[in-house]
């Protein structure tokens, strides 16, 4: 036996016998015996995430069947965050991206891109790294590094005689920031960013809207993103400047095998457009249109998909229900576990147990604490899933947030954002699997960037989260 799967072992085994210890012992002062049972849950719950000894979506049906059989929810109220509306947001944006993979629009806009950057090494790395970018705003960080992998390599295969050893790692590290870093600066654009938006709409009744989450997210991805560009060109994989020898026609010959835009894409197109103008203008619109929500206007453009023509006088729609099969089913259960989870650890008053037990913090400013939390969440990201992290860490450092006096989303965004900060290793995320995978980059330099991303993640996230986020009073209602 390796000892990776000892540990994972050890670690799964540690979280199932600590609910059964809960289970056979008294509650401790202040906790309701319900609510130890509760702890003992979360403790099981995230030793089995972060252990990978059962498939993430299996973990995340547990309170099924936990909640109801140790006192802490019955089956119905452990059943209902499986239907939030934040998962029928993250849905809606799956939808359109069935739609803009299936019609090539997502090439056509990477392509787009890559022209306008340039030809020059540096300005390729920085073209992929920018569509990666864009496109992972709307689309799921993983299925932006599906799409634009195949890219990059077609490109690393048109100039194969290129003698600059740093351009294929530099390249498909691009895609595969460009992708971690554009989903953090929006709602859609990874789970951790959903599951915030729901926890907080189901515990503490605010609503983190569209508009709100890129208005706090979108400065600290930017900044991440020209640092990355630097770092993959200039200090972690050094490469020449120089234009790539015909690199501009053989871009221009891609683009042109395209063809012109079909209806299809144009259509594609509109509703991408649509959708996203609606969620960048909900609360604008929220006045005249009160049943407006973010999951609502993700809804509409993808089921429309479902009725438009894919072509003038046809009834073959663009999207068919078998274009489905590609859904990630595992992330929306995934999101409903974790927001059930959530859901039994507020009803049980765990979250304020922890808050007041953490309580001692208050000692520390309140940025000394972020910067502290968002360490230990990077760190944390290099070897747990995001999104585990995310619905393990949020009740406890919202209940934390309270009991210090700050807004509970201050501490929220610190732990969605810091733990999608993961950019070392391949086990770090699925953008960094699917990138090792090809082949194009070695481990060392993959962690030798991704550490210098870590040490700015951490330092530019701290400092936005502690000394600027919080003079943001419209980032939620």
């Amino acid at each position: 036996m390796n000892t990776a799967l000892l540990v994972s072992r050890t670690l799964a085994a540690a979280g199932v016998s600590f609910f059964v210890a809960t289970l056979a012992t008294a509650a401790p002062e202040g906790l309701t015996q319900a609510g130890w049972h509760t702890l003992g849950a979360g403790a099981m719950m995230a030793a089995l995430w972060i252990s990978e000894i059962l498939p993430f979506p299996v973990t995340a049906l547990l309170p099924l069947v936990v909640f109801p059989a140790a006192g802490i929810a019955t089956v119905e109220a452990a059943a209902a965050p499986f239907s939030n509306s934040v998962i029928y947001l993250f849905l809606g944006g799956i939808f359109i991206a069935l739609a803009m993979e299936s019609s090539n629009l997502h090439s056509r806009i990477a392509l787009r891109i890559i022209r306008v950057a340039g030809t020059g090494r540096r300005a390729i790395v920085g073209g992929f790294l920018a569509a990666s970018f864009f496109l992972s705003m709307w689309v799921s960080n993983t299925a932006v590094a599906v799409m634009m992998l195949p890219i990059a390599l077609s490109v690393l295969g048109m100039f194969k005689q290129d003698g600059d050893r740093a351009f294929a790692p530099a390249l498909v590290l691009a895609v595969c920031y460009g992708a971690t870093i554009g989903g953090m600066s929006t709602l859609v654009g990874t789970p951790p960013n959903a599951i915030l938006a729901g926890f907080l709409r189901e515990n503490y009744d605010i609503k983190v809207g569209f508009l709100g989450w890129m208005i706090l997210a979108m400065p600290v991805a930017l900044v991440l993103a020209v640092a990355a560009w630097f770092l993959l060109t200039r200090v972690a994989l050094r490469m020449s400047g120089e234009d790539l020898p015909g690199g501009r026609e053989i871009l221009q010959r891609a683009e042109e095998d395209l063809g012109t835009m079909s209806r299809r894409e144009k259509t594609v197109a509109v509703v991408f457009f649509l959708t996203a103008s609606f969620w960048v203008a909900r609360g604008f619109l929220e006045d005249f249109l009160p049943w407006l929500s973010d999951a609502t206007i993700a809804m509409a453009g993808g089921l429309s998909l479902f009725m438009l023509p894919a072509r003038r006088g046809s009834t073959e729609p663009i999207l068919s229900w078998k274009d489905c099969q590609k859904i990630p089913w595992d992330i929306l259960i995934l999101i409903g576990g974790g927001l059930s989870l959530a859901a039994a650890i507020q009803k049980n008053g765990v979250a304020d147990w922890l808050g007041n037990a953490l309580a001692a913090a208050d000692r520390l400013p309140a940025s000394v604490t972020i910067f502290i939390l968002i360490l230990a969440l990077i760190c944390l990201s290099e070897v747990a899933s995001n999104s585990a992290t995310t619905v393990t860490f949020l009740p406890i450092v919202t209940a934390l947030a309270v009991a210090l006096g700050l807004p509970p989303i201050d501490l929220a965004a610190a732990v969605a954002l810091g733990s999608s900060c993961g950019f070392m290793l391949p086990i770090s995320s699925p953008p960094n699997a699917i990138i090792f995978g090809s082949g194009r980059v070695k481990i060392q330099e993959m962690a030798r960037g991704g550490l210098f991303m870590n040490i700015l993640g951490w330092i530019v996230l701290s400092s936005w989260l502690a000394w600027v986020a919080p003079n943001l009073p419209w980032l939620a209602d």
